[in-house]
């Protein structure tokens, strides 16, 4: 429940709930202040209230308690300078004031003066629900060691296996009759992509070692 209700809606307790908030709201053009909102917020509650007691509501909706709203709010020219999203969420501070502090508890100074707007703080609790609601990962982060031993493990068998494949078959291919685009599919058949890989550099490596060979000895 708000102050309003728990007033009755008294009307010299709007009207100095009104004055604070019109303050507050002047102040806001020259920074933004979280305890200015949230006197915004609580304001802006009380018109809520009293929009939605007089179109026989218990659900701030409804065209009756739109025009209800609108109506109120209409009294205070300064409303009018704050976009319905940000009154929305101003309102929406007010009703979780109590976890929202705590959630301001937890931030730096730096974070929290930068998290003054009410849309600012509303985006920052639901990523924070959104981290606890995220189910804890079960699955286990693989140590740098542990992958190296894995991809050396990998290497090892397709050694073997090219090996066994030569000794049975004499020769994986025929380097002198062969055509290359043969002789590069079998590669790509019974090696993997980055042993591939190592192989075409040690070709290029030897082709210019024989290059730098050939023009010394010329």
């Amino acid at each position: 429940m708000t102050d309003a209700t728990q007033e009755g809606f008294d009307s010299e307790f709007e009207a100095a709930k009104g004055r604070e908030a019109a303050e507050a709201a002047d102040r806001l053009k020259r920074g933004q202040s979280w305890d200015d909102w949230s006197k915004i917020g609580v304001f802006l509650n009380i018109g809520r209230n009293k929009a939605m007691l007089r179109a026989g509501t218990n659900e701030p909706i409804g065209a009756r308690y739109i025009k209800a709203f609108s109506e109120w709010m209409a009294q205070y020219a300064w409303i009018g300078d704050i976009d319905k999203a940000t009154r929305t969420h101003a309102m929406w501070c007010v009703d979780h004031s109590d976890e929202l502090a705590k959630l301001r508890e937890n931030m730096g100074l730096t974070q929290r003066l930068a998290c003054n707007h009410p849309t600012t703080m509303r985006r920052k609790w639901d990523k924070a629900q959104k981290e606890i609601d995220k189910p804890p990962s079960t699955e286990k982060k693989e140590s740098r060691s542990a992958a190296l031993e894995r991809e050396l493990e990998a290497v090892a068998v397709e050694r073997d296996k090219w090996r066994h494949k030569a000794e049975k078959d004499g020769s994986l291919f025929d380097l002198k009759n062969d055509r290359p685009k043969d002789i590069a599919a079998i590669m790509f058949q019974n090696m993997s992509l980055p042993r591939v890989r190592e192989v075409v550099k040690a070709l290029q490596d030897e082709a210019a070692r024989r290059k730098s060979v050939q023009k010394q000895a010329g």
